[in-house]
C-alpha cells in the first residue's frame, strides 16, 4: 500500500498502471489486486473519472484528435471498454472538425502557407494529432476555401 500511495502522490494513475508498477517492483498479483481494491474504497483509484478527465484534457489542452486520445488512454492501461465509453461520451463526430480547426489555429497563429504545400503540412499535423481524415479536410477547408471537398 505504501508503494502505491507513493506512486499516486506524484500523479493520478489508472488501476492498470498501478498494477503494472507494483508488479515491476516485485509485488505478487494478489497483493496488488488487494491494494487496488482498497484504493478504490478510499476514492484514490477511480478509472472512469480519471479516464473522462484525461479525454477532456487531451482534447482541450493538447489539441488531440480522437485517434490519439484513444491511443494515449490505452497506453495508460485503461480497459478497452472504458476507453470506448469515454470516447463515446466525450464528443460527437460533428465536434471533431471544430477541434481540428482550433488545433490548426493554435499551431499556425499566423495562418497556413498558401497552396497545396500549406494544406499538406496542415493535414500531416492534424493526422499526427489523431484527427480522422474527414475532420482534417473540413478543418483545412476553412483555411483554403478554394480546395473542394474530396479533392486530393
Amino acid at each position: 500500500m505504501r508503494a502505491a500511495l507513493w506512486m499516486l502522490s506524484r500523479r493520478s494513475l489508472s488501476e492498470g498502471e498501478i498494477r503494472e508498477r507494483l508488479s515491476k517492483k516485485g509485488f505478487p498479483d494478489g497483493e496488488a489486486a488487494g491494494v487496488i481494491r482498497r484504493l478504490r474504497e478510499l476514492g484514490l483509484a477511480d478509472d472512469p473519472k480519471l479516464c473522462d478527465h484525461l479525454v477532456r484534457s487531451y482534447r482541450e489542452t493538447r489539441g488531440y484528435g480522437s485517434g490519439k486520445i484513444a491511443w494515449a488512454l490505452r497506453a495508460r492501461r485503461f480497459p478497452p471498454a472504458l476507453v470506448e465509453e469515454a470516447m463515446r461520451n466525450s464528443s460527437s463526430a460533428a465536434e471533431e472538425p471544430a477541434a481540428a480547426s482550433a488545433a490548426l489555429r493554435k499551431k499556425f497563429p499566423g495562418g497556413l502557407a498558401p497552396g497545396r504545400e500549406g494544406a499538406a503540412k496542415a493535414f500531416r499535423f492534424l493526422a499526427g494529432r489523431g484527427f480522422p481524415p474527414d475532420a482534417c479536410r473540413k478543418a483545412i477547408g476553412g483555411f483554403f476555401p478554394d480546395i473542394q471537398e474530396g479533392e486530393d
